[in-house]
């Protein structure tokens, strides 16, 4: 692998932890709108596996911050890298010549959704968030406290995360990475 892609995957998951590092559930979910489009961007730039190692970079060093939610912060991290590798490329995002900004924010949406509803079933299921009492919720209680948010959260944040990498990668990045970067399916 060139090192230089190696190297620029490396730093776009530094930033993704220094951003979301200090923070835990539900607020980094929040924080999920800066993590996509750099996700997405690695993607692009790397082609497949790209956001995946990113996602691991990311997940390694959330978990040494926070070594209490350890195995959790790596297996999501590496898990969103994962499936926005594998919606982007199920959706053929990247054309040869320009990448389809539609397929890209449909991606980003059902990853970021799936990712979302996930880590809340599992922060929630074995009580990780001490924030959070769902002792007087119901199931139904539960749906529309808690999952339907994040399910609105996660289409909202993959679409504008779509939109947002894909605009910045057309307008300012693909030209200044043209002499590395990995073809896209």
């Amino acid at each position: 692998m060139d090192t230089r892609r190696l190297t620029t995957a490396t730093l776009l998951g530094v930033v993704i932890a220094v951003v979301k590092g200090p923070f835990t559930f539900p607020i980094t979910d929040y924080l999920i709108i800066i993590e996509v489009p750099i996700l997405a961007i690695s993607f692009l730039l790397l082609g497949k596996g790209g956001a995946t190692y990113t996602g691991l970079v990311n997940g390694v060093l959330q978990s040494a911050i926070k070594v209490s939610f350890f195995p959790y912060d790596l297996i999501f991290a590496v898990s969103y890298g994962a499936l926005i590798d594998g919606f982007g490329t199920l959706l053929k995002v990247g054309a040869a010549e320009k990448t389809n900004t539609r397929r890209l924010a449909v991606a980003l949406g059902l990853a970021s959704t799936v990712l979302g509803v996930a880590a809340a079933y599992v922060f929630i299921s074995l009580n990780l968030s001490p924030g959070i009492n769902i002792s007087g919720y119901s199931t139904a209680g539960l749906l529309e406290v808690v999952y339907t948010p994040i399910v609105i959260w996660g289409i909202a944040s993959g679409v504008l995360g779509g939109l947002i990498s894909a605009r910045l990668w057309e307008r300012n990045l693909k030209s200044r990475f043209k002499s590395f970067q990995a073809p896209v399916v």
